[in-house]
């Protein structure tokens, strides 16, 4: 720990330095920032993440994290019934604000060490949580605003904890930050409890709209400065925030990276940023073939009627094949995949989050070769002629087939896609992975594709997604 502080302290010190001697390497102009890398090697190497939706939103833990704007709305949009809900179990919104959920967001269970962990064993090479959502409630603890987690409810630095917890496991550390449609996010009427004044930098509607947009600014930079992450997350409404803003921001964050030699992400959604500068995010879908600039995509763990990012009682969820799929069609397309966790108000994961994403793990952990470090074959899948989905990635000399089925044992398989003259190559080998011992299988490589054969006998070793791996000479 005091060699962490140590080394911090002496960033922090030359950073100083070097911004008040002038000397930084990025201005807040378009050109300056274009020098950045978007994406650097680790992040095409790691592939796999987690962060989690964790905030006030959990305590009522109903319909979904936008339980604020749902609450103040009327049945026109209303359409779970969260405004009915809130008034009859708590009262009229002139008696019991949003803000009165605070004290009973008590994180009294939250364990750092323990998400950590969680996300190691789920096989993420980086991972964090929400640092703040659109409800103006910041996760960290931050001079720029009262309303915050070191302050109220949990009472604790929730992204500092985390940030040491995470980095202490070999992960990179990510934070997301949505505040930027705080602004817009819910016109606070004069009746509602909301309106006194001592909860505009919550409601961020009531403050002057330039004073605001400096507390944006100035919160962005705060997570910056106190906890180095290595990828900050912009949700989408980014329009919302004026272009000088923006590049201020991208200015300091690059800038102060450059000082503590960080390769940094910044990612976002639609145009809202250039792409040769940051990276795009798309948010539950992902392309469905290559895409020559890398690009991450997002998922929650939540689906189906109760799909929420946050937790919400009788959630429904993905399961650890969709999960699986998911991340395997992301990587063979040149992307990166994000997984979203939901925790409980008492900063607990439930059991069948924990189940789904050890079996996320146990894939990972067997098949992970196929995934980290590997880049985009020439074609991203084909199907077999028994109409079997295969997904390709490459590492150096070894081209990966990925099979989302199990083509069965003694079967044999075609690809046409590594025919004599694709593969840059003859192949050299074909083994089957995640067995016990290595299963060799016969092939022959021609014109018109490869064919192989799994040796007979041989357990089925995942109903999860399967993986071949073709060495090359």
């Amino acid at each position: 720990m005091f060699k962490y502080l140590k080394t911090a302290l002496f960033s922090c010190c030359a950073i100083m330095a070097a911004h008040a001697s002038g000397q930084t390497k990025y201005g807040a102009d378009w050109e300056s920032l274009r020098q950045h890398v978007p994406v650097p090697e680790w992040m095409r190497d790691a592939k796999f993440g987690i962060y989690c939706h964790w905030g006030v939103y959990s305590v009522p833990a109903y319909d979904n994290e936008q339980y604020y704007y749902f609450m103040h709305q009327d049945d026109r949009y209303d359409k779970m019934g969260t405004y009915r809900r809130h008034v009859a179990l708590y009262g009229p919104l002139s008696e019991f604000g949003y803000h009165d959920f605070i004290p009973q967001f008590r994180a009294e269970r939250f364990d750092p060490d323990e998400w950590a962990m969680l996300f190691k064993k789920s096989g993420a090479r980086f991972a964090g949580a929400v640092g703040e959502h659109h409800d103006g409630f910041s996760m960290w603890d931050s001079r720029h605003t009262p309303f915050n987690a070191k302050n109220m409810g949990p009472r604790r630095d929730v992204i500092g904890e985390l940030a040491q917890a995470i980095r202490k496991q070999g992960m990179k550390f990510f934070v997301s930050l949505h505040h930027e449609n705080n602004y817009t996010y819910v016109k606070v009427k004069p009746e509602w409890a909301a309106a006194d004044p001592k909860y505009a930098k919550m409601y961020g509607c009531q403050m002057p709209h330039d004073e605001w947009l400096g507390m944006w600014l100035d919160k962005s930079n705060e997570v910056v400065d106190k906890y180095c992450p290595d990828i900050i997350y912009f949700d989408a409404w980014m329009d919302q925030i004026p272009e000088p803003y923006k590049l201020k921001f991208l200015a300091h964050y690059f800038n102060t990276a450059e000082e503590r030699g960080q390769d940094v992400i910044v990612t976002y959604k639609n145009k809202d940023f250039p792409r040769d500068i940051c990276m795009l995010d798309h948010e539950m879908s992902n392309p469905d073939r290559i895409d020559p600039i890398p690009w991450l995509c997002d998922y929650a763990i939540g689906t189906g009627y109760h799909y929420s990012w946050g937790y919400v009682e009788g959630m429904a969820l993905r399961t650890p094949k969709e999960i699986v799929h998911k991340l395997i069609e992301a990587v063979s397309n040149n992307g990166q995949f994000l997984l979203n966790l939901s925790p409980r108000a008492d900063g607990t994961f439930p059991q069948d989050q924990k189940d789904i994403v050890a079996n996320v793990g146990v894939w990972l952990w067997s098949y992970g070769e196929s995934i980290y470090g590997t880049r985009p074959f020439s074609v991203s899948y084909e199907y077999t002629p028994e109409n079997q989905k295969v997904h390709y990635t490459r590492k150096g000399n070894t081209i990966y087939a990925i099979f989302l089925d199990w083509p069965g044992q003694g079967a044999t398989v075609e690809l046409k896609q590594l025919k004599r003259g694709n593969t840059g190559s003859k192949i050299k080998s074909v083994t089957v992975l995640g067995l016990k011992e290595p299963h060799t299988c016969t092939f022959t490589q021609t014109a018109d594709g490869l064919t192989f054969t799994i040796p007979p006998k041989t357990r089925i070793p995942s109903d999860l997604a399967q993986a071949v791996r073709i060495d090359l000479e």
